[in-house]
């Protein structure tokens, strides 16, 4: 005995066809990926401690380029003799001896300043790629979430449905207890998925500083395909521009004048000054004193050997991370190509298929052509379906913004 509940199943129908209608309309105004990205220096709390680095080494550089203060000096001399003589001293004393290392001191905080801008560059590209990974994971699971508000919806109409046929002997009371589990396992699943929206949301914002709000709605940005014919020709472009390699690299130059400053301090100190001497009654004239270090006890040769230190660390620290940045980008080409290969032809077309798929089970089953069990699976193979499609679709994605990342370009650079 068959029992037809036409009705459900023609609204079943209207509302799987004209999901994707119904979906792209009347959309508020949207807070775009591109204008997230671009608002990064200024929004961001993860890029916040990256600048003060970048303003210390500049505070650094600027105060290595300063000059010794000089210092004022005065004396006075009173004379037990018959004129009473008084003996007054003023002058300016400066410390020459910084003349020997100061060109080292400044082409050493000059690279650690341009080491400490690469980093910056780097940290905000690495951001970018994790706020495009996001962004695409966020919707995804929205996506999602939408579906399985419908799902949610016409199963339970479905179990009605069930019901009414298990009471009438069409079908068995295992097919509806069936049917019940797998309502209790969509409802699970969509609270999961709630879940997950809300944490994903909550790292944009934590990532980004940006209001919950804009993001919710966020229009996604693609990355732009990669400009590389070749593996060999993205390693050879990434060692030239990577901005983790001109870090190490301007790290390695600061080492190198650092040492060399450190050679020049072990050369003797000395300070000059000059002044006005004055005999009180009697004459004045012209003071100059002369101070020069005897370097006896304290040679500063343990500067010298740790700043040998911080080289040799420096230089292995360039090789490793030359090595890294390469092996990082052949993987990174590598899992492209794979992801690129594994595209459907049409994700749209994937997504409408799997709702199709999910329209024509209800169908079936409401005219008795199908199981509870087949109509589970229908239901799963088409919110899985659906699931696959964005997840291949985000995949693509962040392929394409590491890949960019590990090369040195702009992950959303057109």
């Amino acid at each position: 005995m068959r029992y037809r509940l036409s009705w459900l199943t023609l609204l079943l129908g209207a509302f799987f066809v004209s999901l994707p209608f119904y979906s792209s309309l009347a959309q508020p105004e949207l807070y775009s990926l591109q204008q997230v990205i671009a608002s990064l220096d200024s929004t961001s709390p993860v890029l916040a401690e990256a600048r003060t680095e970048l303003a210390r080494a500049r505070a650094t550089y600027t105060s290595s380029r300063a000059l010794p203060n000089p210092a004022l000096f005065g004396t006075q001399e009173t004379l037990d003799d018959a004129a009473s003589s008084t003996e007054r001293t003023v002058g300016v004393r400066q410390n020459l001896g910084f003349l020997w290392s100061l060109p080292s001191r400044i082409s050493a905080a000059k690279s650690a300043y341009g080491a400490a801008q690469a980093a910056y560059l780097e940290s905000r590209r690495e951001l970018e790629a994790k706020v495009i990974d996001q962004t695409y994971e966020y919707d995804r699971l929205r996506q999602q979430s939408k579906l399985m508000d419908s799902v949610l919806y016409h199963a339970g109409q479905l179990a009605l449905a069930t019901t009414a046929r298990r009471r009438v002997g069409d079908i068995a009371p295992y097919d509806e207890q069936r049917f019940q589990l797998e309502q209790i396992q969509l409802q699970n699943r969509k609270q999961e998925l709630q879940r997950e929206e809300l944490n994903s949301l909550s790292e944009l914002v934590q990532m980004t500083g940006i209001a919950s709000d804009r993001m919710e709605n966020m229009e996604l940005t693609s990355p732009a395909p990669v400009p590389f014919a070749s593996e060999e020709e993205a390693v050879k472009y990434a060692l030239a521009q990577r901005p983790e390699l001109h870090q190490s690299a301007k790290q390695l130059d600061a080492a190198r004048r650092a040492l060399t400053q450190k050679r020049w301090n072990q050369l003797p100190d000395f300070s000059i000054g000059v002044g006005n001497k004055k005999l009180d009654p009697g004459p004045n004239g012209l003071y100059v004193e002369g101070e020069l270090e005897i370097p006896i006890w304290n040679q500063r040769r343990s500067e010298k050997n740790v700043a040998r230190s911080e080289l040799v660390q420096a230089e292995i620290n360039h090789q490793s991370q030359l090595k890294l940045v390469e092996q990082d980008v052949r993987a990174a080409y590598r899992q492209l190509q794979l992801v690129e290969r594994l595209q459907p032809p049409s994700e749209s077309d994937l997504a409408d298929s799997a709702s199709l798929n999910m329209t024509r089970g209800v169908r079936l089953y409401m005219e008795g052509e199908m199981s509870a069990l087949e109509l589970v699976d229908a239901l799963r193979t088409g919110i899985e379906a659906r699931d696959a499609a964005l997840s291949l679709r985000n995949s693509l994605a962040v392929a394409r913004a590491e890949m960019r990342r590990v090369c040195g370009l702009d992950p959303l650079e057109q």
